[in-house]
């Protein structure tokens, strides 16, 4: 069972701010808390952004932690001081599902942890899309937000996998604002697998800088906490929004209806070939006449 965040103690006197580089006087606890992996780009950005301040060494993947079947590793990059985090586990619940989830950008308010602004910039195709992200961090810290551009790719050998990979961009339609700071770098991809039709595979990565400086109770808190609290916020969501999408996933599910970007044949684990609908053969060409005989 997760504490109660700290910030509801006023910290001793002393400075309140500490760059994120520096280490802590005392180790981070080993965490306990939940960590959900969907391609969730907009919460754990403000999550794994912040945890990433554990200090690690060496530059291959090391496990930080494993709860509830999910598991948490963290790698060095060359000369950045926050590690790229990774995340690993099986969700119980259906890979389009849970993208229709995840695309719904303007609904992300509604489970994820402190999100205050959540806004779609533009969806030029259904592979692409810009969103506005901004965090209602607390007291003493500045508010974060970010501009996303995201791109989604689907790949049906040798895995039926969806990819949607994201990245910091700018645009004019919404500049700085005084007061918040602008996350200065976000990369990273979340990999949905389909497993079965109610098991998801996800892989979620993420190399970012929250920018500023942060207090280090706050960096304990949301390590700690917020990672459980977005995962009992998807895990709401998902019963509560499953009767939602049934467009979404009529559209995007081979199991409801015709994929033009599907190959003849492909692996869905689970499903029985049979059962699948099936482009339309062609029509024959019809024969030509035959040419009028000479006189």
């Amino acid at each position: 069972m997760a504490h109660e965040p700290p910030h509801a103690r006023r910290p001793s006197n002393g400075p309140l701010r500490r760059p994120l580089h520096r280490p802590l006087r005392r180790p981070l606890r080993r965490p306990g808390a939940r960590r959900p992996l969907v391609a969730l780009t907009a919460a754990l950005t403000a999550a794994l952004c912040l945890a990433s301040s554990l200090a690690l060494a060496g530059g291959t993947w090391r496990k930080l932690y494993r709860s509830e079947g999910v598991t948490v590793y963290a790698k060095d990059r060359p000369n950045a001081d926050l590690p790229v985090l990774k995340g690993v586990g099986v969700l119980k619940t259906n890979l389009y599902l849970l993208l229709a989830i995840v695309d719904d950008v303007p609904r992300h308010r509604e489970w994820v942890n402190r999100l205050e602004r959540s806004i779609l910039l533009s969806r030029p195709d259904p592979m692409h899309a810009t969103a506005y992200l901004r965090f209602d961090f607390p007291w003493p810290t500045s508010d974060r937000d970010g501009i996303i551009r995201v791109v989604v790719e689907r790949r049906w050998t040798p895995h039926h996998d969806v990819w949607i990979r994201f990245q910091r961009t700018t645009t004019a339609k919404r500049p700085p604002i005084d007061g918040v700071v602008r996350v200065p770098r976000t990369v990273g991809f979340t990999r949905l697998r389909w497993l079965g039709p109610e098991r998801t595979h996800v892989v979620y990565q993420i190399d970012t800088d929250p920018g500023g400086m942060i207090p280090a109770w706050l960096v304990r808190w949301i390590s700690r906490d917020l990672p459980l609290k977005i995962l009992r916020g998807l895990r709401a969501q998902l019963k509560k929004r499953s009767a939602d999408y049934g467009t979404f996933r009529t559209q995007w599910d081979p199991r409801l209806s015709v994929q033009p970007d599907a190959p003849a044949v492909f692996p869905l684990p689970g499903v029985d070939p049979k059962t699948l609908p099936r482009k339309p053969s062609p029509s024959p060409s019809p024969s030509p006449s035959p040419s009028p005989k000479a006189p």
